[in-house]
């Protein structure tokens, strides 16, 4: 089986920066990936980076530097899903309204299969009529917008508008129809166990340990990219996993996590305990 091609289009924005710790996620996991950037684009994030880590030339324009057409219907046709992030208003519009003045959105036109994007834009633009008019566009021809998150924007300002971590828009990468439905454990249930318990001493004081649960949620990743149906038991844990195909549960002692284990074990196929239960609990 080969693995799953992921093209993807940045744009001018200053999140561009974040976009070689998305390819390198991507590639650590098994993604073949290529980059395309618009004109602007390379005032935030260097082609060059982009080119060492995919292994690829990284694409600008429709005519390289060595003179030749670079064919945006055959990229289109390569890829199983194109990823443009960050989405500018600029870039958005054009989709919108049917703009093809780059080879980013030359293959955005000739794309078959799946569109994801990332808006990325301060919090008055994000909020505009025009910009919530234009990703309603988008989103009713068939694309996929991961919505900015809330918090402090280049400006200064705090809001709506960042483009998602990294890890975020690869979580929704995985979550894509396409890259789950044929896995090799499609349709199988797993439990998991994952991160510490805490056994409370009084309500101030408890005793455990300093397992983060990233263990059990590399796993989840990895199973629910090979689409099975995972049901996650996890102690406290700051680490956030979304996805259709996943019931997480979150405890806090051993008494706690046995219960819903025990609750949900009859249904599975398949138990991963990579929890780091506690050693002692207090007696009283």
């Amino acid at each position: 089986m080969r693995s799953k091609r992921i093209l993807l289009g940045i744009t001018g924005g200053i999140a561009a920066y974040k976009i070689p710790a998305l390819v390198r996620l991507l590639i650590k996991n098994g993604y073949e990936v290529r980059c395309v950037m618009s004109p602007n684009s390379s005032d935030f994030v260097s082609p060059v980076v982009l080119s060492v880590l995919t292994n690829h030339e990284v694409l600008c324009d429709l005519i390289s530097s060595k003179k030749t057409w670079n064919n945006h219907v055959e990229l289109a046709e390569w890829s199983d899903l194109f990823v443009i992030a960050p989405l500018t208003a600029n870039t958005l519009a054009k989709m919108a309204s049917g703009i093809c003045d780059n080879l980013l959105l030359s293959i955005y036109f000739s794309m078959k299969g799946k569109t994801l994007v990332a808006p990325a834009m301060d919090l008055d633009m994000y909020k505009h009529p025009t910009v919530l008019r234009n990703l309603k566009t988008i989103q009713n021809d068939g694309v996929k917008v991961l919505p900015a998150e809330f918090g402090e924007l280049a400006s200064g300002l705090i809001g709506q508008g960042r483009m998602p971590e990294p890890e975020t828009i690869f979580e929704e990468i995985i979550r894509q129809d396409s890259f789950t439905n044929n896995g090799r454990l499609s349709n199988k249930r797993v439990l998991i166990t994952a991160g510490p318990t805490y056994e409370n001493i009084d309500p101030v004081r408890f005793i455990g340990n300093y397992s983060t649960g990233k263990m059990g949620y590399a796993l989840a990743h990895v199973l629910l990219k090979e689409g099975a149906k995972v049901t996650l038991i996890s102690g406290p844990s700051s680490l956030e996993i979304k996805h259709e195909n996943l019931q997480r549960i979150d405890v806090v002692s051993a008494e706690e996590m046995n219960e819903v284990v025990q609750k949900n074990w009859l249904n599975q196929d398949l138990g991963i305990f990579a929890a780091a239960v506690a050693d002692y609990r207090p007696k009283n």
